[in-house]
């Protein structure tokens, strides 16, 4: 292979960055020598609205605190979990990525779709959850009702050795 990516963003939940470098240190030795491996995360928490949105699933599932549960990305997770593969890193950046819904239910939907407020619902309920998210995403409701939660990602390009 010339080329490895991994769509499943790091800096989701706790312990995310783990299971994603032994992935790639397994999927190393299939890649062609300085083959790109091309790795995506959470930018910084204050260039990404859905943030604020996140905090209910830690705060909610608090008392369960477990490695599912949301945690704000960290600076340098994507460099960490390329060296732990034994990645060279080769280059990064930042990406807008944004978040937009037909509506609040729809935006509800999709959030809880992502795994990410499962600790949430299992240490309250999903109503509880539905109805915490939808204060949370209030502010970021426009005056069409459509959702709009402008975020950043970073990308890092890493060779394989």
């Amino acid at each position: 292979f010339t080329l490895v990516t991994a769509f499943e963003p790091i800096g989701c939940l706790a312990g995310d960055a783990d299971g994603l470098a032994e992935l790639l240190a397994r999927a190393t030795p299939l890649a062609a020598r300085g083959a790109a491996v091309v790795l995506a995360g959470w930018g910084p928490p204050e260039r990404c609205a859905t943030t604020s949105v996140l905090r209910v699933a830690t705060k909610l599932a608090d008392p369960l605190r477990s490695a599912g549960s949301w945690r704000p990305a960290l600076r340098d997770d994507l460099e960490e979990v390329a060296q732990r593969a034994g990645l060279r890193p080769d280059g990064s950046g930042r990406v807008a990525c944004p978040f937009g819904y037909a509506d609040t239910g729809s935006a509800v939907r999709g959030l809880l779709s992502t795994g990410l407020f499962d600790a949430a619902i299992a240490a309250t309920d999903e109503e509880q959850v539905d109805k915490e998210l939808t204060e949370a995403l209030h502010p970021h409701q426009r005056a069409d009702g459509t959702v709009w939660m402008p975020n950043v990602f970073r990308y890092l390009i890493a060779r394989t050795p």
